[in-house]
């Protein structure tokens, strides 16, 4: 397994990818108290805030690339309370009107990377609120 993450423009967000070897027994998902929008090369879905560790068994070969939010931002960007995402792990048509969801998988799937940050960027500056007092850097 692969994995790598950096700082984006967006207070209190990290942008990191993950290629999955496929390992027998998964991989450990421990709890952090993020929230993650993630796409896994088909579509996106949103990891809430875990309370216990998790093993995740992903497909040899998939990459994952993902937006990890802390401190509140998670909630506020993708307009869903955190109660209603924790121990869960929905796709984004569950949280989302179906066509918003396809129009930024379309954008997403072209450039995961650029396209998740870019989306982050543009709900950032629709909801300053959200990223204003939230603390920057790695971790939640």
């Amino acid at each position: 397994m692969r994995y790598q993450e950096r700082a984006t423009p967006v207070r209190g967000t990290v942008l990191w990818q993950r290629a999955s070897d496929g390992a027998p027994g998964g991989t450990p998902i421990v709890p952090d108290g993020c929230v993650d929008l993630v796409w896994d090369g088909r579509r996106l879905f949103v990891a809430g805030p875990d309370t216990a560790v998790r093993w995740h068994q992903g497909r040899a070969g998939t990459t994952y690339v993902g937006l990890r939010f802390s401190g509140g931002v998670g909630p506020a960007l993708l307009g869903v309370p955190a109660g209603d995402l924790r121990d869960r792990t929905p796709n984004l048509d569950e949280l989302w009107p179906a066509r918003e969801v396809r129009v930024l998988s379309e954008r997403v799937e072209a450039a995961p990377s650029a396209m998740l940050e870019s989306w982050a960027l543009e709900r950032a500056a629709r909801h300053p609120l959200a990223t204003r007092s939230t603390p920057s850097g790695y971790g939640c």
